[in-house]
This record gives C-alpha cells, sequence and structure tokens, in this order.
C-alpha cells in the first residue's frame, strides 16, 4: 500500500471538547494577562498539592507550566550556530544510588548545549535499565534561559543527555544555576530518522 492509499485519523472532535477547549483558551488568556510576562511557576508546595488534588505527577505538572510559561519554541532551522569552543562545568551530585554531571557545555554562536552524564553506583545482575524523565533547568539573575532536550541516549547503567540552551552561556558561571526536574510530555514527539548505515573510511 502506498503513502496516498493511507486515509486520515478518524477525528472525534465534538461539541462538549469544543466547550472545554473554549474554556481553556480563556483561562489561559487570563492567566497570561496577569502574569504580564513574566515566568510564574509554582513553588514545590503546590505542585505537591496538586498532585495529591489531581492524581497528575511532577513531571507531567513540570511539562504542563513550562509550556504554559512559553518554554516551548521552534529551533533554528539552522541550528544553535558554528561551534566557538568548549565551557567545562564539571558540576556533580549523587542522589539515590545516582551520580549526576554536568560535564560541559559546546559553546555555539547561538546557544549552547549542555552535556549530562547519569550512572548508576551500584550495578548488579538485577539491575534494571533507567530511563530519566528529567529536563534541564537553567536559572540566573542576569539573564533568562530557553532549555529544549537535544539528545540522548544509554544502557547498562549510564545514560547521558544532552539540552540546547539559548541564549548562550557565559564564560564565569557564578550566576547561573543548574538543576534536573522531573519532566515527561504526555504525547511525546517523535522526530523522523536518518539511519547511517554505510561503511566510512578515514583517509
Amino acid at each position: 500500500m502506498g503513502w496516498s492509499e493511507l486515509r486520515a485519523v478518524p477525528n472525534d472532535y465534538d461539541e462538549e471538547i469544543h466547550a472545554v477547549d473554549t474554556q481553556l483558551i480563556e483561562l489561559l488568556n487570563h492567566r497570561k494577562a496577569l502574569a504580564k510576562g513574566r515566568r510564574c511557576f509554582p513553588p514545590k508546595e503546590v505542585m505537591k498539592e496538586f498532585e495529591a488534588k489531581f492524581g497528575l505527577k511532577p513531571p507531567y505538572l513540570n511539562w504542563l507550566f513550562h509550556s504554559i510559561n512559553g518554554g516551548f519554541h521552534r529551533p533554528r532551522s539552522d541550528g544553535p550556530g558554528e561551534l566557538q569552543g568548549i565551557l567545562q562545568i564539571m558540576k556533580t551530585t549523587v542522589q539515590e544510588g545516582y551520580q549526576y554531571r554536568i560535564t560541559h557545555a559546546m559553546q555555539h554562536e547561538h546557544g549552547s548545549i549542555v552535556h549530562i552524564e547519569i550512572r548508576q553506583l551500584k550495578i548488579d545482575n538485577d539491575s534494571p535499565d533507567f530511563h530519566p524523565r528529567l529536563q534541564l533547568e537553567v536559572t540566573s539573575t542576569n539573564e533568562e534561559y530557553n532549555v529544549q532536550r537535544s539528545g540522548s541516549r544509554g544502557g547498562g547503567g549510564a545514560s547521558s543527555m544532552s539540552f540546547l540552551v539559548e541564549p548562550r552561556l557565559p564564560e564565569e558561571l557564578d550566576t547561573v544555576h543548574f538543576a534536573l526536574i522531573p519532566f515527561e510530555e504526555p504525547m511525546e514527539f517523535r522526530r523522523r530518522e536518518t539511519f547511517l548505515d554505510q561503511e566510512v573510511l578515514f583517509e
């Protein structure tokens, strides 16, 4: 069957859903007017209240408020620009049997690609693979940063992630703070994949 023979996915949009969507848009516009361009993110105690009241997990709540605050934007068509240097970060913390390390940032013309490594400290035959549902959060007193996942891989007790941070991080990180927050998109967009499976020779 060719692509032209595929039928459109049925759309069950009805009047009841339309009414809910109308209320959502009205509430979002009202919230936007109240925020006046500020990044209004609920504190931890309020997030715990929402979790208990509505049965929503922290990764979903963080995704929701990140998106409401305008945390998603279309990436540049030409990427972050030319690579201009490497910024060593080397911040490490250990929590509940896992080591988290921000190793470095590739400094590009328009942004930084921050690399994070996660390692399970004790591994045995019964150790399961882990899947980090985390988002990098970058805050500063001098700048507002936009962060989006740019890649991840892992297996065998280790995982790595990279995040595109815009604008570019400063060379001095005294005023910049990093954190990993629970994060999961309910319907994560899956990019088209190109498989590189040809032999490559270096002369």
